[in-house]
């Protein structure tokens, strides 16, 4: 099996208040077209300098990968392939 990372964004959770029974209520906001080669310490660098821009309160922070997955074609002659989201996330 072959696994392509296509795409990267940031993901920012926000807790914007708490619902009636005291979970909270979040707000996602995502910032598209990261580098895939990107190191994660370099992303959680960008990660860590975007937090105090925020009026409402960090609830997680982190990093979505889209991947391209494909059958390995020297093991295998299927030509299918699928799609699959993967996150990783940086307190």
């Amino acid at each position: 099996m072959v696994v392509t990372t296509m795409n990267r964004h940031l993901l920012v959770q926000l807790q914007v208040g708490t619902n009636a029974a005291g979970k909270p209520k979040l707000q996602n906001r995502a910032y598209p077209s990261v580098d895939v080669n990107a190191t994660d310490d370099a992303i959680s660098s960008v990660l860590s300098a975007l937090e105090p821009l925020f009026a409402d309160t960090v609830y997680a922070m982190g990093r979505v990968d889209t991947v391209q997955i494909q059958p390995d074609t020297s093991s295998s002659t299927s030509s299918s392939t699928a799609s699959s989201a993967t996150t990783s996330t940086v307190a």
